[in-house]
């Protein structure tokens, strides 16, 4: 009896009654399992011309700078900041071995030798994971550009000394700004100066013409490189790859030797074991690790597709989750670095300002002499101030800090600085204590522009190739279909230029990056795992790169990726429906946060956008059923043999296969 009868030209199928064999146009042999030295599915057809890369080199680039993008310079370190430190990096380095490497692996292999329609080939019902994919980066890119231009924003302001965010506006030539005093200056830069915030979501006040102009810039430059074809992006690629990584280590080395660098890094280093038992810091490393791998996007499947099919896809998806690792921790300690630079700058001024104060005091008599700080205070302000002030009596302390602040480091290290907020506020403000400030803020916001244009470019790809691929009509008009995106895209990309936008950008990034990849990458595993088999899967790569691959087993993907996906799919959407869905207002008059809710229409928004990108699956499903209404598993009529390009399972292989000679 045969398990699995689909008709496939030139695949392989098992059979109970019959050795395994290959199908050929004359009829059918039940398939299932594939061994060592048989061709299979995953050897294409042949008739794909595709353009390709000039090399492996480029490949590889192009992969490492769609996923080291913006998220590896202030997402992740803002995360290692919110959840403790290493509290958050050991669930994250555990998950990124044991589920990103495997499905990095999985997209990678699979869109080098598939190519063309990847998830149609593998099951009809799969028909819509590309299209997913593609809206999902095209939710993405629209706000994601965004951060582009107020990279360019800050670029354009920083051919000047000093550095418009270093120091408050002063009105009528000697009055310093009443918003600014309140905050400082990089917050009033950021807040009143680039986004020209509203006090809510629900307060518009038109768009921001210098950020619509930015944007614009951004636009243009993705459309213009995108039109050019991968042999101009891989030049571009040797710039835009290499340099972020060496002005990274140009700043690793900068910030080790400031002052203060260390109570940074000692702050990343502490490890607050309690925080490990929460499940919103595994669900957030989860998101993380798919965020930077760039799982569930589709860019992997899509850059992959575009190089020869005897490229080792196990050593480039290790070398991608590598250089991935790599990027995150030399960001997050140079972040963390600055942080601590920053928070040692501010503790001097509040010491050395609250002992002047406090002797002025003191002299009035409205405190008594043994409120006085000690003559070294001068000299060693940092944590002096806090130590002194900690060791006084109880009731003295406390008529103390009527006065003034007690200036702790701790506190300020802990000072929430969430997002994007954590570069463009906490970071500048750190560059423009140094020395020779305007050359290193052009360095610094010249690589935030290089990091994220590779990965904008990367997404383009991702969203016009499915299409292409999904609707075949579309493929001899590549220019056409480029310059509609950007059109549809940079209309889209301007609702975050108003005044009230970097609120409507929160709901994006909330809804889009968190539950929808997770269900796509859950689709993508069942899809190779169960209805193609893992064991099949596993054997023809094999056959195709001449070595099995001993890191992997498909009881890995069968079972463990296959759980842990479910977990974080399923931690993502409680959290997404129970959690209290607000965000943080900025009050420019008084130069404040508060947390306000999100009014109705805008969670609505946001659930639709989910919806909307699961929406391609859940119609490809349906088409399958409605056109096959018998079980993927069943023997199906012979007419209907031409209409099914794959073959489809989840039984197991009657006869295990050899194992051939582990070289990974």
């Amino acid at each position: 009896m045969t398990l699995c009868l689909v008709k496939t030209p030139g695949a392989f199928c098992w059979s109970r009654d019959a050795s395994p064999s290959r199908t050929s146009e004359a009829g059918p042999s039940g398939g299932m399992e594939s061994e060592p030295g048989t061709s299979g599915l995953l050897e294409g057809d042949g008739t794909d011309n595709r353009e390709t890369w000039n090399n492996r080199v480029q490949y590889i680039m192009a992969q490492v700078g769609c996923c080291v993008g913006l998220g590896a310079i202030w997402r992740f370190p803002s995360l290692c900041h919110k959840n403790g430190g290493g509290a958050f990096l050991f669930p994250y380095m555990l998950l990124l071995f044991t589920l990103g490497f495997p499905l990095v692996f999985l997209e990678m292999a699979l869109g080098q030798n598939l190519r063309v329609n990847v998830w149609t080939k593998i099951h009809p019902k799969m028909w819509g994971v590309g299209l997913a994919c593609s809206m999902v980066c095209f939710l993405t890119i629209v706000y994601y550009n965004v951060f582009i231009a107020w990279g360019i924003f800050y670029l354009s302001n920083t051919f000047q000394y000093p550095l418009p965010w270093s120091q408050c506006p002063e009105v009528n030539g000697s009055m310093p700004n009443l918003g600014c005093a309140c905050t400082s200056p990089a917050a009033y830069f950021w807040f009143c100066r680039t986004l020209e915030i509203t006090s809510s979501i629900e307060e518009s006040q038109g768009f921001v013409p210098s950020l619509g102009l930015c944007i614009l810039v951004v636009w243009l430059a993705v459309t213009l490189l995108s039109i050019q074809g991968l042999k101009c992006q891989g030049k571009i690629l040797y710039f835009s790859v290499t340099v972020p990584f060496v002005i990274l280590l140009c700043f690793l080395i900068r910030s080790f030797l400031l002052e203060g660098s260390v109570y940074g890094l000692r702050h990343l280093m502490f490890t607050r074991f309690s925080a490990m038992a929460s499940p919103r810091v595994w669900h957030e490393a989860g998101m993380q690790v798919f965020f930077n791998l760039g799982l569930g996007f589709g860019t992997l499947v899509v850059l992959a597709s575009f190089t020869s099919k005897d490229s080792n896809s196990a050593q480039d998806a290790f070398i991608l989750v590598f250089a991935s690792l790599t990027a995150c921790l030399l960001a997050t300690q140079v972040v963390f670095s600055m942080l601590g630079f920053r928070a040692s700058v501010t503790i001097r001024q509040c010491s050395i300002q609250n002992t002047v104060k406090l002797e002025q005091l003191v002299k009035m008599g409205k405190l008594p002499p043994e409120a006085s700080p000690p003559p070294e205070m001068q000299s060693k302000p940092i944590k002096t101030f806090t130590i002194w002030l900690y060791k006084l009596e109880t009731p003295l302390r406390n008529k103390i800090l009527e006065h003034v602040s007690d200036c702790n480091l701790e506190k300020e290290l802990i000072y929430n600085k969430e997002g994007p907020a954590l570069i463009f506020v906490a970071f500048a403000e750190a560059i423009a204590h140094f020395s020779s400030t305007p050359i290193w803020s052009v360095i610094f916001f010249l690589m935030i522009v290089s990091l994220g244009l590779t990965t904008s470019l990367a997404l383009m790809q991702a969203i016009r190739v499915p299409l292409q691929d999904t609707f075949p009509c579309l493929r001899s008009s590549s220019w056409t279909v480029t310059m509609s995106i950007s059109c549809l895209g940079f209309l889209v990309s301007l609702l975050f230029t108003q005044r009230s936008g970097f609120y409507l950008l929160t709901i994006f990034d909330d809804f889009v990056v968190s539950v929808i990849l997770f269900v796509v990458v859950l689709f993508e595993n069942v899809s190779v795992a169960w209805f193609y088999g893992a064991k099949r899967f596993f054997n023809e790569i094999q056959d195709i790169i001449g070595f099995r691959v001993s890191l992997m087993h498909d009881y890995l993907m069968r079972f463990f990726t296959l759980l842990g996906i479910v977990i974080l799919t399923v931690c993502s959407m409680i959290d997404l429906v129970l959690k209290d869905h607000t965000y943080q207002s900025w009050d420019k008059h008084t130069g404040t946060k508060a947390q306000l809710f999100y009014p109705t229409w805008a969670i609505i928004l946001g659930f639709s956008l989910a919806f909307v990108t699961f929406l391609p699956i859940l119609v490809g499903m349906f088409k399958c059923l409605k056109k096959f209404k018998k079980s993927a598993v069943s023997p199906l009529p012979k007419s209907l043999y031409p209409e099914l390009p794959v073959i489809s399972s989840i039984h197991e292989s009657a006869q295990e296969p050899q194992a051939g000679p582990s070289k990974f």
